[in-house]
This record gives structure tokens, C-alpha cells and sequence, in this order.
């Protein structure tokens, strides 16, 4: 929780909470991680201050898999960089996350399960290696470019004429003419 839900909790906004209660509180309640920018309790920790009941200890030092992650702490946790963990949840390599008090936040588990299933980020349905649909278009042999070029060898044709006799694009007798010269040539 952050101070402001702790004041919110509490039943309080912020900016009366901090100078009556904020220094008590935070002299008992200790910071999750202290490293951090943003300030964040626990919640059972902080919801037992609130109510005057004992304070429970953190239930262990270890991770747990519900923590929450930063972009920073999933990407040492990955091996890389925090631009590459947001990089990862934009394309879908890794989940989302959730946004809470303006940051994107990572479950431990979810980047541990990433880090074990191995990389699998070639593993789309899109097109793969060595899939036909990657090779460059065969050349086409079209039977149009003989004739011409054989109809050009007896008396000279133009555009319009091949245009009107294959019922094509004045464009496209172009590129048959042109087609049907090289073939002569070649």
C-alpha cells in the first residue's frame, strides 16, 4: 500500500494524514524495500496499524511469487534491460502487468515462468524459417511474350495493338513488349 492508501484507509486525505499520523506510522511500519522511489507498505502490516491491533511480521525474507516487479527488478531478474521487460509486454513475449500508483508492476511469477519456458519469442504463428512463403516469386513464363516476340520479328507492333489483341492494360502491353524485345534478344 502507499501512504495514500494507508491515509485513505484511514479515512483520511493525504495532506491531513502525513503531519498527524505519517511520522508514527512510519517509524513502525517499514518501508517494503527501501531501495525504491515510491514508498510502499504492507498491506496486512499497514491495515493492523490502522485498526490498533499488533503489528504481524512480513510472513518471510524470501520472494515471494505474488511480489510485485518493477521494470528494473523483472529485467535483473531476466537478464536484461527495463526497456526490453516493456518492449517484451508491449509485443506480448511477456504479460501486460498492472498499472498501480502509476507504474507497471510485474507478479514474481509470471517473470520466473518467462525466465524457465526458454525463449520462445520466435514461436508466432506468423510466417517461420525456411516456410515457402519467404522465397522470392518464381519468375513467371508467360506464353503472351513468345507470340509477341515472334508477331515483332514479322512486322513491328505497338502498344495499342497488343493492348487490343490480349484485351490488356496499355501498361501492361508495355511491359509484354518490353518482355517480348529481351526475349527476342536473350
Amino acid at each position: 500500500m502507499t501512504e495514500d492508501d494507508i491515509a485513505a484507509a484511514s479515512g483520511l486525505p493525504l495532506h491531513t494524514w502525513r503531519p498527524r499520523h505519517g511520522a508514527d506510522f512510519r517509524a513502525r511500519i517499514p518501508v517494503v524495500d527501501p531501495r525504491a522511489r515510491l514508498r510502499l507498505y504492507d498491506a496486512d502490516q499497514a491495515l493492523a496499524h490502522i485498526a490498533g491491533k499488533p503489528i504481524p511480521t512480513l510472513p518471510g525474507t524470501g520472494p515471494h511469487p505474488g511480489d510485485l516487479l518493477t521494470d528494473k527488478e523483472a529485467g535483473a531478474l531476466l537478464g536484461i534491460d527495463p526497456s526490453t521487460v516493456r518492449a517484451y509486454a508491449t509485443t506480448g513475449y511477456l504479460p501486460k502487468g498492472t498499472d498501480r500508483h502509476g507504474r507497471t508492476w510485474w507478479p514474481r511469477h509470471t517473470v520466473l515462468a518467462r525466465r524457465d519456458a526458454g525463449d520462445r519469442r520466435h514461436q508466432n504463428p506468423g510466417q517461420q524459417p525456411g516456410d515457402p512463403r519467404n522465397r522470392a516469386p518464381r519468375p513467371r513464363h508467360d506464353p503472351r511474350i513468345a507470340e509477341i516476340a515472334d508477331l515483332a520479328r514479322r512486322s513491328p507492333l505497338t502498344t495499342t495493338e497488343i493492348a487490343q489483341r490480349y484485351d490488356v492494360s496499355d501498361r501492361t502491353a508495355q511491359r509484354l513488349l518490353a518482355a517480348a524485345r529481351r526475349h527476342a534478344t536473350g
